[in-house]
């Protein structure tokens, strides 16, 4: 797999930063947490996930980087890098900050060289600490094709204040409009032509920020979902300890335990029953305890309860595009399309609802993995995206 990393030393400090790309994986920009080089030739170099550590230790070898990596729960493998000189980025990025009551976020907008009166996109974020980084891919590919686009941190992450731990969809919604609010002062941004992409509890949220901001020209909702917000986290808890279930009894009691953990952290249910069913049921396979008391999931799902995404498509009225992948393991796909298409149809009046749903492709758009176990993209997703976009 091909891979691209930019390393950059710090003349004051000394210190080294290093960020990765690849197209196999639609990342662009990632960074490494941690740059450490030793002597001459020795660098070690950690990328840590919400999920895994990876360690990437190398030796340079002239214009050569030669090494292994190590990663949790999955292994280890080898990399080898050449050096090239570097090219001049093919867009201009900028670092912006903007408000959204005390809370200010951080992030940069991406713009072609040249142009004026340019329509624009304002990615928002999915669940968990995401950083401008996460949407920087899509991103590139969207500026690459003349249009303009905001990324930004996260509330509490990377350069963003706040807390996203304890933060409702209001205030998630609240920091996207922001965002949108932030382009009406670009001199380069057409103020009629701006949008927004959101994709998973981002397009969820998507409904919302263009129901409340009315500068929001069109929506695009990746793997956003129509059901009940309850209903679509049973599904998802499912779909990840079903497969360990080894008998019907096993899946009966996977299905009564996470619907009595989600009544609990939904719709604020006693936690007796619940308790006593993770004491019987610790020792299945699939089992897994539920968050400790100070997590955040209990706040956040307490606040998401409330959420009715439906209520909210129900309302929008500018032209909307909604992506899945069929076997997608978090959201139910075909449904949502169709209640979402139904609510705007029918309540909205908007005629202008454009559904495409991948065929094989899971949650983040991939196929099953290809040779040496690399994702694959399923190829008409980005061309998608970029074709609505240009018809629009």
């Amino acid at each position: 797999m091909l891979v691209e990393v930019h390393v950059e030393r710090d003349p004051d400090t000394g210190r080294f930063t290093a960020a990765f790309s690849a197209d196999r994986l639609r990342v662009s920009g990632i960074p490494f947490n941690e740059v450490r080089v030793q002597g001459c030739c020795d660098v070690t170099m950690v990328l840590r996930g919400d999920r895994s550590t990876s360690a990437f230790t190398g030796t340079l070898r002239g214009d050569s980087l030669l090494g292994a990596f190590r990663e949790d729960g999955v292994g280890d493998g080898r990399f080898a890098y050449a050096g090239v000189p570097q090219t001049a980025p093919s867009f201009e990025e900028r670092e912006i900050t903007f408000s959204n009551g005390p809370v200010t976020l951080a992030g940069s907008l991406l713009l072609p060289r040249s142009g004026s009166a340019l329509p624009a996109v304002v990615f928002l974020h999915g669940s968990g600490a995401e950083g401008r980084s996460a949407s920087r891919y899509v991103a590139s590919k969207v500026v690459e094709h003349g249009i303009a686009a905001l990324i930004f941190d996260k509330r509490g992450v990377g350069g963003s204040s706040g807390d996203w731990q304890q933060a409702t969809p209001d205030d998630l919604a609240g920091d996207a409009a922001a965002a949108v609010v932030h382009l009406l002062e670009e001199s380069r941004i057409d103020p009629d032509r701006i949008g927004i992409h959101g994709h998973s509890q981002g397009g969820t949220h998507a409904p919302l920020v263009a129901a409340r901001t009315p500068e929001v020209a069109f929506v695009i909702g990746s793997a956003a979902a129509g059901l009940p917000t309850d209903s679509t986290e049973i599904f998802s808890i499912l779909n990840s300890v079903h497969p360990l279930a080894t008998s019907a009894r096993d899946s009966a009691d996977a299905g009564t335990y996470t619907s009595e953990l989600v009544d609990v952290a939904y719709h604020g249910k006693g936690r007796a029953r619940l308790d006593s069913l993770a004491t019987a049921l610790k020792e299945r396979p699939w089992f897994f305890a539920p968050p400790p008391a100070s997590s955040s999931y209990w706040t956040f799902s307490e606040a998401y309860g409330r959420y009715r995404p439906l209520d909210w498509w129900a309302r929008v009225e500018v032209p909307v595009l909604l992506i899945y992948g069929a076997e997608d393991e978090r959201v139910p796909a075909a449904e949502s399309a169709a209640r979402i298409s139904s609510a705007l149809l029918r309540d909205a009046g908007n005629r202008d609802v454009t559904v495409r749903i991948f065929s094989g492709a899971d949650h983040t758009f991939r196929l099953a993995p290809g040779p040496g176990g690399w994702p694959v993209t399923a190829p008409d997703y980005i061309p998608t995206l970029l074709d609505w976009l240009a018809r629009r």
